[in-house]
């Protein structure tokens, strides 16, 4: 513009000095310009560098910080899973000895009833009080009675004798005798089985039957003596 007018009209009129002189100051100040302006474009990429920098070491780090949680609550939760299987574990395992404790007292149990069977006297005292408490609950006037083939000698004897007990106790006549078709097994525990109403009704009174039914009338007694109601650490 006007500027440049003045500036190469004057330009003109100077020496070579003076135009050397004014050349270099032109350039000083091309120089200086371009030196500020490459300053403030390298300042604003440092600047831009860095907020970069930050957000990317920010996101870093947010990273990290999930990913640091997320193992965290996976340990855990494995923590708690594995406390719970082993919590499991181990409540198994108790239980387990527990019940097997009560079969050992059935077990037991069953051992010494059959151990009445090698004292005979006592044994046939055993039997005539079955026979006759079965006889109450049925109050029939015909019963049949089934033992052990190798109990049916001295029952067969005993049975006049229970008849009279039973009447005299209940004022009724029963009459029994032993059946000639069924027998009990030979390794079942001892005791009798009642026949009544030509077959339709049975009563078995024999140790396995008398030791369920205490066993099942005390089993609350031995869970709690055991413990099956307490909680496993």
């Amino acid at each position: 513009g006007k500027g440049w007018i003045w500036f190469c009209g004057t330009f003109r009129k100077m020496n070579d000095s003076q135009v050397k002189q004014q050349i270099s100051q032109m350039v000083s100040f091309i120089k200086q310009e371009a030196d500020e302006k490459a300053n403030e474009i390298r300042v604003k990429a440092e600047e831009d560098f860095n907020i970069r920098k930050l957000s990317a070491v920010e996101s870093s780090r947010e990273k990290i910080r999930e990913e640091y949680e997320r193992k965290t609550k996976q340990i855990q939760i494995n923590q708690k899973i594995a406390y719970s299987t082993a919590n499991n574990d181990s409540r198994l395992k108790v239980l387990k000895f527990k019940e097997e404790m009560m079969r050992e007292i059935y077990d037991e149990a069953m051992q010494k009833l059959e151990e009445i069977e090698m004292d005979s006297e006592k044994y046939g005292e055993l039997l005539r009080g079955f026979i006759l408490q079965g006889l109450i609950v049925l109050g029939d006037q015909e019963v049949a009675v089934v033992t052990k083939e190798k109990d049916s000698g001295f029952v067969q004897q005993m049975l006049p004798q229970i008849a009279d007990m039973y009447e005299h106790m209940t004022g009724n006549k029963v009459y029994l005798a032993l059946t000639s078709n069924e027998v009990l097994p030979e390794d079942h525990p001892g005791g009798i089985t009642l026949i009544s109403e030509e077959g339709k009704i049975r009563l078995a009174n024999t140790f396995e039957s008398r030791l369920e039914t205490t066993y099942e009338s005390n089993l609350p007694y031995f869970r709690a003596a055991l413990g099956f109601n307490e909680q496993v650490a």
